[in-house]
């Protein structure tokens, strides 16, 4: 019995230990407790360039973690334990901060101390209602395909929409109102395929002077920088990368052509039901002097060469096999496939994001103006 007490005492001081180091002004302490009293290593860890980076590691002790340092300004961090995949994503700022965390259920893990987190989980349950009422709409778009009911599944559709463009509003309006919080800068990058150039411009002229050193401020500004130079009448950035025989092959060489630099996956969904309106686009004026080059963010050659098999795309495919760190995606700004740019004879862009039947509108209009001159 005494040696219960004795050892109960310590771990009490171990922990009181924890709780109390760390505390002083501009450092963050982590104090955890988990479920499960034998967890293994507890992970801190946060992104880097789409890489994982481990902060920091610790055995657990009988259920008890903690974790300090330092940082400039409020981050995401992420909370991971040995043998999960799951991890809980939480802002760290230079506070004492009390985390909760659940072995069998990591992502419900709830956490005190940072005003960042609380700001960024009263987001969360903001924009949770109109995940709610997607999943409810959902489940009513499913049973009236399961019932062929095509008339109501299309006014579903629309409704997905309606929901979607309302959902997109209300988180630029939290963003534009929590200039000051590094919160608003991490949705607004976390979500910045949504923005175009203008709405853009908007959110980084929101931000507070304060938090301009944030990582994802200036990833923000970065984006800003790279939309700029892809506006309607500005040269498109070369690039160079190697087709589906290993040959290198310059946007350049391909002036003299209009072009349709489409950027692409096998494993998009969305891109590969796209790709018959690419086909029969090409087919119907490949003859007028209009040709297509195929961007893929594929990391396997061969699943890319199947696709392009599959779907018959016969025109000049290149790719890095490097997925979304594709070096002429990144130039390009582009954070969500399908994507494309349209490229007039010298290698200016026309437009962007054009499909189905608005790119084959567009087509007419450019090599029809084109006939017509001649």
């Amino acid at each position: 019995m005494k040696k219960l007490i004795s050892s109960s005492l310590a771990l009490a001081m171990l922990f009181s230990i924890f709780s109390c180091k760390n505390t002083k002004e501009g450092q963050f302490t982590i104090n955890g407790t988990i479920s499960a009293k034998d967890t293994g290593f507890v992970y801190l860890k946060k992104r880097e360039e789409g890489k994982w980076i481990t902060v920091d590691s610790i055995k657990s002790k009988e259920g008890k973690f903690s974790f300090s340092g330092k940082i400039d300004l409020p981050e995401v961090y992420y909370l991971g334990l040995q043998a999960k995949e799951v991890m809980f994503p939480f802002f760290v700022e230079n506070s004492v901060i009390t985390l909760k965390a659940y072995a069998d259920s990591l992502d419900k893990s709830s956490l005190s101390g940072s005003a960042t987190d609380e700001l960024y989980r009263s987001f969360l349950k903001q924009d949770d209602l109109f995940n709610r009422k997607m999943e409810a709409l959902y489940e009513e778009y499913m049973a009236a395909q399961g019932a062929n009911d095509t008339v109501k599944a299309k006014s579903m559709e629309a409704g997905f929409d309606a929901i979607q463009k309302e959902q997109a509003a209300s988180m630029k309006d939290f963003i534009l109102k929590n200039g000051k919080s590094v919160v608003s800068a991490y949705l607004a990058l976390s979500n910045a395929y949504t923005f175009d150039l203008d709405q853009l411009k908007e959110i980084n002229k929101a931000f507070d002077p304060a938090i301009s050193a944030s990582k994802y401020v200036k990833k923000l500004k970065e984006r800003e920088e790279i939309l700029s130079k892809l506006l309607p009448g500005n040269a498109a950035p070369e690039f160079t990368m190697n087709d589906t025989t290993g040959k290198a092959v310059n946007l350049s060489s391909l002036k003299g052509k209009v072009v349709l630099v489409d950027f692409w996956a096998s494993w998009c969904g969305p891109c590969r039901k796209e790709n018959p309106n690419v086909v029969a686009a090409y087919k119907k004026f490949s003859s007028k002097g209009f040709t297509v080059l195929g961007v893929s963010l594929d990391k396997e050659k061969d699943k890319w060469m199947e696709a392009i098999h599959k779907d018959g795309l016969t025109w000049t495919h290149v790719s890095d096999l490097q997925g979304w760190d594709n070096a002429a995606a990144k130039t390009y700004g582009v954070m969500s496939i399908p994507a494309n740019f349209l490229l007039d004879k010298e290698g200016k862009i026309l437009g962007s994001s054009l499909r189905g039947e608005d790119l084959e509108k567009k087509l007419s209009e450019v090599l029809g103006a084109e006939a017509s001159a001649k």
